[in-house]
């Protein structure tokens, strides 16, 4: 047999024109989608491939993926088949450069475990891999069929067409025009216009003769006999493939022979034994297969265009030898492709959609419902033995190639494609219970989208099945409202709760049964924040669990609720809540629930931290030591997170949070890099480390819009008000508190964040108000923001607001010794920030009383291990100095100088004046500033060298001797001396060479 087709594309010139342009637009910065639609047949492929053919030529690198699958969509097939091509030999990416997404290309394509990273990482990181192919001279990414693609799949697509523009990479799609989510798709993004859609219409006459002829090897139509071609026209209907497939029908029969000289001649009639249809056409050239391959065929056919070798043989009762040699006959008769590939050891696919659609139609009713059924029970009893299709069996992998089949284990598409059988024969009953599994294993594979999707066509089919096992139904039901919690997306867990639990009640299930779906409804509350609902269901599951429960429930119990009451208005919560985790924890190791474990530890941590942030620590180490001997990276991450924020709170320390962060990154946790990002800037901001601070934030910011993380956009717009009270500049941080506002429409934002409302509406406003001089508005500010701490439990003690507001209070009288010999004073001694404010809060009580030396002493104190927290150090001198002139002790004028100086270097200009005013009341002289003073380098300023002290520096280093400078400078030598012992002393400096030194790291400066 023969197949006939164009080695030219024909009748496309100005579709195939725009895509070009899309790629050569890709190839210079203008990164864009293109989504070509079409019915079956059209050609969408053949114009698609011609395009990239022609960018491989011109140097582009090209990715391909394809979803067209057996049965329903497999999760992120397209993709990772895309990923895989893209990761593979020549010109892939060298280590580090995809950076923290890298471990999560391995994860979408089946290569790590999954850790619950957001769908939007996966689409990131294919973007980072696009942008990181393409950075030289482009990249096309061609993902075809995308009409069957899953929901986490066309989610990523969606994110990829908002991203493109800007980028060196082309998006082109190929799917049908028919309504369905992927047209839904590609019609949003066009109408944003990041998007173009381009359908193909059918050939005209003309073409149509024009694609006969090169079909026939002939550039000219009238060579083709006048009667083929009328044929062509009324069969075809403009179709390519079916034009093909009739030249071929043609030719094959006899009908159309080619003469010995040019041209074609008939030589019968082209009705008798030519189709009225193109699936006779098909049809015929399966029939001149040998029984047993038209067997196999039929029985492939019904499992889809793309099919598993083995099943489809079991199902047509032939060995795997005979079924191989059946294949290749349909491969040469062009009805299938000529083989696997290795990435799909087990799997054949037809040569169209259409070619499996003419053998299934050509089956009576009755037959196609017995092969369907064949096939479910064939998928089955191989799943059972441990037998799946070639390829799935996960073999020894070279570096880079896939693990099976593409995207990983192909569970969940047999599953899937064994219930869509069931269906077509019948038995919807069972394909729910399929799908059940189906869902489960979409699950393991982070797709989440799709296992929704596939639980709601079981829980679909349920309702049409009079014969499902209520067991069965309970499943389904357990196992969607699971996926939903991990979603996020909980809004319909009371409505299918209560429907588990009518069909458990019904069923007759044991309590414990009736308990566990409880327990997903308060794993359901605590994400939607739904505390007291949550702790509902935690009792009405303990109720059914009885005076004894088993220990694994108990467990599992008593973590979730220990978060439900931490987080409640209970007034005993943090008792209750800390007692509650203790015992989770105890019975989680006991039994062996490492990740139960894990999670009430956190809370445990969490109980703990006001009021004890050593023991807290001990905790959080246990969590990160539990998560390592069990291979729980988020935990372990997580736990890192926690340690390194506390390091934050106990002595304004990084170290720990950059290598929690490096962890986020190279396990490819990029939501947990964000949080990272959180806490690295509010210690840079504590730190007065303004660059710092801003990079951090920074990172956050690109992060979470990228991702398009909402509440984490609104944690980096928090962070903006920070920084901008740290600088004093009130416009920044009110426009950043309205837009907090505007976004959470009256919620508290410790519902965003857990101390959101007292640091950003507590700290960041108080402090704002003090370095603008304005402490009565400062003192409300903390008033407030201590209100509302008080409603955050997991949070009191370690906010950074409450020493500057014990401090503020103490110099104004409204506060005395009852409040420093108490617990709070005690925690907040904890936490380094707060440390020496409470430090200066006894300094002020003592002198106070009178007791002027007890004071000095307990002021100087206070100052010991404050270099790292520069602005608490200074304003604690600011705020405490007034105190001290006032009673007469310690060393206000002293004091007031070195606030002067701090606050004048950091362009705090309010309080360095308000410093100055205070030396003058003093009787004391106010520093002059020298012209050229703001030249100096902030940490000489800070180091108190003068703007004369500096010019000799400078001079120094350019090599010149005392007299020099004397001369130059037009001061004495031995006043060139005295400034140089002057900066000797202030510097720290040894001797002359190392002034020098020192000099020439400024030798570039103004």
């Amino acid at each position: 047999m023969s197949s006939l087709s164009s080695s030219a594309l024909v009748g496309r010139e100005p579709e195939r024109d725009l895509l070009t342009a899309a790629v050569a637009s890709a190839g210079e910065g203008r990164g864009s989608s293109v989504f070509v639609l079409g019915e079956p047949g059209i050609g969408k492929s053949r114009l698609v491939e011609e395009t990239a053919a022609a960018a491989v030529r011109s140097g582009l690198r090209v990715l391909r993926g394809r979803a067209a699958s057996a049965g329903r969509a497999v999760p992120l097939r397209p993709l990772a088949e895309a990923v895989f091509s893209g990761l593979r030999g020549e010109g892939a990416p060298a280590d580090g450069d995809l950076g923290p997404y890298e471990p999560l290309l391995s994860r979408l394509c089946g290569l790590a475990p999954q850790d619950g990273a957001p769908l939007v990482g996966y689409a990131e990181a294919v973007l980072r891999l696009l942008g990181t192919l393409g950075r030289s001279g482009g990249c096309v990414l061609v993902l075809e069929d995308l009409h069957d693609a899953d929901a986490d799949t066309l989610t990523i697509v969606d994110y990829l067409t908002d991203n493109l523009p800007g980028q060196r990479a082309v998006l082109l799609a190929t799917l049908r025009g028919g309504p369905g989510p992927a047209l839904d798709l590609a019609e949003a993004a066009a109408s944003r216009r990041t998007a173009r859609t381009l359908r193909l219409a059918r050939l005209g006459p003309a073409h149509t003769a024009e694609l006969a002829a090169r079909c026939l090897g002939h550039d000219d139509a009238g060579k083709v006999p006048a009667a083929v071609l009328d044929r062509l026209h009324a069969v075809s209907e403009g179709v390519p493939f079916v034009v093909e497939e009739l030249l071929t029908a043609m030719v094959d029969s006899g009908s159309l022979v080619q003469r010995q000289g040019d041209g074609w001649t008939v030589t019968g009639s082209l009705d008798a034994g030519v189709p009225a249809t193109v699936a006779a056409a098909v049809l015929q050239r399966v029939d001149h297969l040998e029984p047993p391959g038209v067997a196999l065929l039929e029985a492939a056919a019904v499992l889809g265009r793309r099919f598993p070798v083995d099943i489809a043989a079991r199902v047509a009762g032939v060995d795997r030898t005979t079924a191989l040699r059946q294949l290749r006959h349909a491969a040469r008769a062009h009805l299938v492709t000529d083989g696997a590939t290795a990435e799909e050891p087990g799997w054949h696919s037809f040569r169209h959609a259409l070619t499996a659609d003419a053998i299934t139609h050509r089956l009576l009713p009755a037959e196609r419902a017995a092969l369907c059924l064949a096939a479910a029970d064939a998928i089955e009893s191989a799943d059972a033995a441990g037998h799946r299709p070639r390829g799935a069996d996960r073999p020894a992998r070279r570096a880079g190639e896939p693990d099976g089949l593409i995207g990983g284990d192909p569970g969940d598409d047999l599953y899937r494609l064994a219930a869509e059988l069931c269906v077509a024969g019948g038995q919807r009953a069972r394909a729910a219970v399929l799908l059940t599994r189906a869902g489960r294993q979409a699950v393991l594979r982070g797709a989440l989208l799709t296992a929704v999707e596939l639980l709601d066509r079981g829980l679909e089919l349920t309702a049409d099945a009079a014969d499902a096992p209520p067991e069965a139904v309970a499943r389904l039901l357990e196992e969607l409202l699971g996926t939903l919690v991990l979603t996020g997306d909980v809004r319909r867990v009371p409505e299918l709760g209560d429907r588990l639990d009518r069909v458990l009640t019904a069923w007759g299930a044991p309590p414990a049964r009736r308990a566990a779906g409880f327990l997903i409804r308060a794993r359901a509350a605590a994400t939607a924040q739904q505390w007291e609902e949550g702790l509902t269901a935690v009792r009405r599951a303990r109720e059914l669990l009885g005076a004894e429960p088993d220990p694994a429930s108990r467990a599992a119990l008593d973590a979730v609720a220990a978060h439900l009451v931490l987080n409640s208005q209970r007034p005993d919560r943090l008792e209750s809540a800390r007692a509650l985790a203790e015992g989770a924890v105890a019975t989680a190791e006991a039994v062996g629930l490492p990740e139960v474990s894990c999670k009430a530890l956190n809370m445990l941590g969490y109980c703990l931290r006001p009021r004890d942030l050593a023991e807290t620590e001990k905790v959080f180490e246990r969590l990160v030591a539990t998560a390592d001997a069990h291979a729980l990276p988020v935990w372990r991450i997580r736990g890192l997170l926690e340690l390194g924020a506390l390091d934050r709170i106990r002595f304004t320390g990084t170290d720990r949070l950059l290598a929690a962060r490096k962890a986020a990154e190279e396990t490819g946790a990029v939501l947990m890099t964000a949080w990272a990002d959180m806490h690295l800037a509010q210690a840079h901001v504590l730190r007065d480390e303004h660059d710092q601070a801003l990079e951090s934030a920074r990172r956050l910011r690109t992060t979470a819009r990228r991702l398009r993380l909402q509440e984490v956009q609104l944690i980096g717009v928090g962070m903006d008000a920070i920084i901008a009270a740290s600088r004093g500049e009130r416009e920044k941080l009110q426009a950043a508190l309205q837009a907090m506002q505007s976004a959470l429409a009256g919620r508290s934002a410790g519902a965003l964040w857990g101390y959101a409302d007292t640091s950003v509406w507590g700290w960041a406003q108080g402090i704002c108000s003090l370095l603008r001089e304005e402490p009565d508005r400062a003192l409300a500010e903390f008033t407030e923001a201590d209100r509302a701490m008080r409603a955050l439990p997991s949070t009191r003690g370690v906010t950074g607001f409450l020493g500057p507001y014990l401090l503020l209070r103490t110099v104004r009288g409204a506060a005395g010794w009852a409040e420093l010999d108490g617990a709070v004073a005690d925690r907040l001694t904890q936490v380094h920030w707060d440390r020496p404010f409470v430090g200066w809060s006894r300094a002020v009580l003592l002198g106070r009383e009178g007791r002027a030396g007890e004071a000095a002493k307990a002021a100087e104190e206070a100052l010991a291990g404050t270099d790292a927290i520069p602005l608490a150090r200074h304003l604690c001198l600011r705020l405490g100095a007034s105190a001290a002139l006032a009673d007469g002790w310690g060393h206000p004028v002293e004091w007031l100088c070195a606030a002067e100086q701090f606050f004048h270097d950091r362009g705090t200009t309010r309080v360095s004046a308000a410093c100055r005013a205070l030396l003058r009341e003093a009787g004391s002289p106010v520093p002059r500033r020298r012209q050229g003073h703001d030249t100096i380098p902030q940490e000489l300023r800070r180091a108190g060298v003068t703007a004369r002290e500096y010019e000799v520096l400078r001079l120094l280093g350019r090599g010149l001797g005392n007299q020099e400078i004397a001369e130059h400078l037009f001061l004495s030598p031995r006043t060139v001396e005295k400034h140089l012992a002057s900066l000797r002393n202030r510097t720290g400096q040894s001797g002359r060479a190392a002034l020098i030194a020192l000099a020439r790291r400024y030798a570039d400066g103004p």
